[in-house]
């Protein structure tokens, strides 16, 4: 992953922010996610890649079979939150201080599910194509993967989006400094790399998931939730 995008979220303040606001609806996501964990039946491992501070996944995993978490993050104050927000679950924790995308290659476990949001993006389409490869790799047999990322329109190009998401900050971002709109604007203009949502069905029917659903996407038509099953139901 680029510099640029190491010190953007290495600055945690302004991307709690955007959590707090739940600008990028996070709220909505970690419940749909909830639903879905709570609907395991049996024990279950976690990876929670680009893990961030957790606080979508921990409220997400409280009360559920989870048997087992892993967090990765580059992020060293965002991977200490994490630490204290998962440490009400009652199953082993670990924590990786690295890259997801380097945790990717040399990951030789299986997991049960996977959840990675708001990073893939970040990516040129032949790195996602890559990490859609090994995402497939670590998945156990039955498992599913859970992808959040911000979607281009049919036809729509980077710049497109770049435009259109900026022109949709009055509003939602009113409440935060102009400093933090400023990075977020131009966090969005240099390091966002986004795809439509059927371009992140078709790399991971290319990878070898063979299913793909969508759970959700906002109001504005920015963001999805998708969730990939390991093997057909």
């Amino acid at each position: 992953m680029s510099e640029a995008v190491h010190a953007f979220f290495s600055q945690w303040d302004v991307y709690r922010l955007c959590i707090e606001h739940n600008t990028l609806f996070h709220r909505e996501v970690g419940d749909i996610l909830r639903r879905e964990l709570q609907e395991q039946t049996g024990p279950f491992t976690f990876l929670d890649l680009a893990c961030g501070d957790t606080e979508l996944t921990a409220a997400a995993l409280r009360g559920t079979k989870v048997a087992a978490y892993t967090g990765v993050d580059f992020s060293a104050p965002a991977i200490a939150l994490a630490a204290e927000k998962t440490a009400a679950l009652a199953c082993p924790r670990r924590f990786q201080e690295q890259d997801f995308t380097h945790f990717l290659r040399d990951n030789k476990e299986k997991f049960d599910l996977i959840y990675l949001g708001l990073s893939l993006h970040h990516l040129e389409t032949a790195t996602k194509r890559e990490m859609m490869q090994h995402l497939r790799c670590a998945m156990a047999d039955g498992g599913s993967f859970y992808l959040f990322e911000p979607i281009l329109h049919a036809g729509e190009s980077r710049e497109g989006y770049t435009e259109r998401w900026s022109a949709a900050m009055d509003g939602p971002y009113d409440p935060f400094p102009p400093a933090a709109r400023d990075a977020l604007r131009e966090h969005v203009r240099q390091s966002e790399r986004p795809e439509a949502a059927e371009e992140y069905l078709a790399l991971a029917h290319a990878a070898g998931f063979p299913r793909g659903d969508i759970l959700f996407t906002d109001p504005g038509n920015f963001y999805s939730l998708f969730r990939f099953k390991a093997r057909a139901a």
